[in-house]
């Protein structure tokens, strides 16, 4: 199983919108696909379930309450399973911190589901024990993030963090790469920031430009590829999945 983390300690940056399609760009190619969503906030859950309807979520987990194997609901179509989250993994983070085992729940977890051919984890847009879990448990870190300033300040706290879990947890942890979204590629603020981001990361060729279709997509409940395949950003994320698998093969 190949595991990977959509991570930014930065929010607005398009970690649940690439997350989401991702993971259902994967399964409609017919790979086996779990989606880990570790955001207390839920959005990547709220696509495809009512996190207040759940008996059990990513909260339990964190408890050991329960096994990842059951708590992930069918998702999308048959290839998607989603890990659910819920507010009450909030209130686990103070709890978890403490423990000498925390760096380490969701990797032990995702070995009992290694029948998948991917995880996507969703993570939180902080430094949190549950980002800092999503990348002990990856073999890739995917950033999404603008081509602004504001992206770039924040980045570097993420790269300190992956350096330091690469050098000491988890030695096989890579950058895939970083997605560049809601670009407005004519502004010289795009112009300037873009050469500079390609100092420190390998930047996808396929960038995903500012529109309505991803907004749109979201209160549809839907992947953009199936609420408008027409639409530019659809044919972007669906170029970018491409380029991903074609990373991952080499």
């Amino acid at each position: 199983m190949i595991t990977i983390a959509v991570a930014n300690q930065k929010g607005g940056e398009g970690k649940t919108t690439t997350s989401l399609n991702l993971a259902m760009g994967l399964a409609r190619r017919n790979y086996k696909t779990l989606l880990i969503d570790m955001d207390p906030q839920a959005n990547s859950t709220g696509i495809f379930v009512n996190p207040d309807t759940l008996d059990k979520d990513l909260a339990q987990l964190f408890q050991s309450a329960t096994k990842l194997s059951d708590i992930i609901v069918p998702a999308y179509n048959e290839n998607l399973w989603l890990a659910p989250s819920s507010m009450r993994l909030a209130e686990m983070e103070t709890i978890s911190v403490n423990s000498v085992e925390a760096p380490y729940v969701l990797r032990d977890a995702l070995q009992e589901v290694s029948h998948f051919d991917f995880a996507i984890i969703d993570c939180p847009p902080s430094l949190s024990i549950f980002t800092v879990n999503s990348l002990v448990a990856s073999n890739y870190v995917l950033i999404p993030l603008q081509a602004e300033k504001f992206s770039m300040d924040g980045i570097m706290g993420l790269q300190q963090t992956i350096s330091s879990i690469k050098k000491r947890i988890n030695p096989e942890l890579e950058i895939l790469g970083a997605l560049i979204t809601q670009l407005k590629p004519q502004t010289l603020l795009t112009k300037t920031i873009l050469p500079v981001l390609s100092k420190y990361f390998k930047i996808f060729e396929h960038t995903i430009s500012d529109g309505v279709a991803i907004g749109e997509s979201h209160l549809a409940k839907k992947s953009v590829f199936d609420y408008n395949r027409t639409s530019r950003q659809s044919q972007e994320y669906e170029g970018f999945l491409e380029e991903v698998l074609r990373e991952l093969k080499k």
